[in-house]
């Protein structure tokens, strides 16, 4: 009797092929084990504006939370979003601003200005709620 012949003669191709294999079927194993001990957090996604301002009825710090919610994606030092406006606690940029009075910046906002969008964006604040959020803006937040 001879040398044995091997049943089955592995090609470069082959055992490059058998490697992929088990490496996605192990890498499917381990996501599928992952997936079952999870926990899915769920966060607030919707945006419901007008159950926010109506919330603030009285409210002492309504003017900040409007301008939390509202205003601080563009005036503050490191906005989201750069328009170039006035950052709140700028006395610079404010300085001017004071000066034109509350009744002229209140129709300002109403009307918009620049990229600003009219009422600030805060389409389902009152003039009076808009006119608290300039005077926190006017303070520097304070």
């Amino acid at each position: 009797m001879g040398p044995r012949k091997p049943l089955h003669k592995f090609t470069k191709s082959t055992l490059i092929a058998l490697v992929l294999l088990a490496s996605g079927a192990l890498g499917f194993i381990a996501s599928w084990f992952h997936y079952r001990q999870a926990t899915i957090v769920t966060m607030q996604t919707v945006h419901y504006p007008t159950l926010f301002v109506s919330q603030l009825q009285g409210d002492p710090h309504a003017g900040e939370k409007i301008f939390k919610e509202f205003c601080a994606s563009c005036h503050v030092s490191d906005p989201i979003i750069n328009v170039k406006a006035p950052a709140i606690g700028d006395e610079k940029a404010w300085k001017f601003r004071r000066q034109l009075g509350m009744n002229t910046l209140l129709k300002i906002t109403i009307n918009g200005v620049g990229a600003m969008p009219a009422r600030g964006g805060c389409f389902e604040c009152s003039d009076e709620q808009l006119r608290v959020t300039i005077a926190y803006m006017l303070s520097g937040g304070k």
